[in-house]
């Protein structure tokens, strides 16, 4: 059946229509949940070479970081709670409420949350979750605002969050609040407070050149910092926090990157014949022996990422290359175990999830959860043991940090 333009329908059809298409749009859209639930669980985003499914999204669907947060959100609510699916596609929940309501939800509250969120706005959901499970009111307060210069005098100034929910508090609230319901019997006991998210770190663009940083910081960071601004007040002496944090970061690559390849160390070189000679340096390093298997001379681990680019150089079936730059990891394409050299030739950088996706087909899934149990029952992290017997990862061929 062909579908007509919709300037050929009268009103009432197209009002019909409208809602045979809302239908069918929240029909696909919950499909979408279950086969994202089902790709994420069988980690094929993995295979197909991407990092995480987060990246999967943005890069492969083609989603916006908006579209991709709601859905994946609203999918793992609904791997918890299978119940959701018919609410979702009748339009008595959407993908924000849903993601609201997996908050509080369990076993026991599951059925009368549906029945009291049903329909609701966001807003009114919100509200709902705050009668359940309390939030921190934020602290009344003044701050004094920057001056305006007085060509923009006439401009209206946007409001930040937390001043629009200081206007919405002084003339009332801005839409009608939901009604937790009529109460039988004497009032429940307070729920346990739940562990509240931890807020991500914000970085929004200022200008074409210029970002603002918005963190939150514990005490015992806040209290180094402080330290290093005072260590810094000969080189910095105005204590600029963008100029403390640019000279820390600075240490932390210098640091960090020798020990992954990334930088190489300062060396008092003689000219091109030294350059020349860097490259039968790094042969030479991978081809002598060495007392333990797993160790990768610095200088092979330099060329690697050099080569590389600093990100993964794992290529799905399509052709898609991962780029990921989060926990890096150097892997042997032949396996040490298997006789694999630590040459350049032989190495190359992986992110976590696609070292351990080439250690799987390699030497097979379930051989692999054993040593991650065996890993996870020892007293010491293996990643924070200062003495400990070869990881797992090691002893098949892969470095780690």
């Amino acid at each position: 059946m062909s579908a007509l333009a919709p300037a050929s329908l009268e009103s009432n059809a197209l009002a019909i229509r409208l809602r045979e298409l809302a239908g069918e749009e929240r029909n696909v859209q919950v499909d979408f949940l279950l086969h994202l639930d089902e790709f994420d669980q069988r980690r094929a985003f993995v295979e197909a070479g991407h990092a995480s499914l987060w990246s999967y999204c943005l890069e492969a669907l083609h989603l916006r970081e908006g579209a991709a947060g709601r859905r994946i959100q609203a999918m793992r609510v609904l791997r918890r709670f299978p119940v959701l699916e018919a609410p979702l596609r009748d339009g008595r929940l959407c993908l924000s409420t849903v993601a609201l309501l997996g908050q509080v939800l369990t076993e026991e509250n599951v059925d009368d949350l549906l029945a009291r969120a049903a329909f609701r706005t966001r807003a009114e959901v919100e509200h709902l979750v705050a009668s359940i499970q309390a939030r921190t009111a934020p602290r009344a307060g003044l701050r004094k605002l920057a001056e305006r210069a007085p060509a923009a005098a006439s401009a209206a100034l946007p409001l930040s969050g937390s001043e629009r929910a200081e206007m919405a508090t002084a003339h009332g609230p801005a839409e009608p609040a939901l009604d937790p319901g009529p109460t039988t019997g004497p009032l429940p006991a307070t729920p346990p407070i739940l562990a509240q998210p931890k807020r991500r770190a914000e970085t929004l663009a200022v200008s074409e050149t210029h970002w603002s940083l918005r963190v939150t910081l514990d005490r015992a960071c806040k209290e180094d910092l402080e330290t290093l601004r005072s260590l810094l007040s000969h080189k910095v002496p105005d204590g600029d926090l963008a100029a403390v944090l640019r000279e820390a970061i600075r240490c932390a690559i210098e640091k960090h990157g020798k020990r992954k390849g990334a930088v190489a160390p300062e060396r008092k070189t003689k000219g091109a014949k030294q350059a020349a000679s860097n490259e039968a340096a790094a042969n030479m390093a991978a081809v002598k022996p060495s007392a333990a298997r797993s160790t990768i001379p610095a200088i092979v681990r330099r060329a690697v990422w050099k080569r590389d680019g600093g990100r993964c150089a794992w290529v799905g079936p399509d052709g898609c290359r991962c780029n990921s730059r989060w926990k890096l990891e150097l892997d042997h394409i032949q396996p040490a175990a298997l006789g694999g050299p630590p040459t350049v030739e032989n190495l190359r950088l992986a992110c976590r999830a696609h070292n351990l996706l080439h250690a799987e087909s390699t030497f097979g899934r379930e051989h692999m959860d054993r040593f991650r149990r065996e890993a996870s029952d020892g007293p010491t992290p293996p990643a924070r043991a200062d003495v400990a017997p070869l990881r797992p990862v090691m002893q098949l061929g892969m470095w780690a940090s």
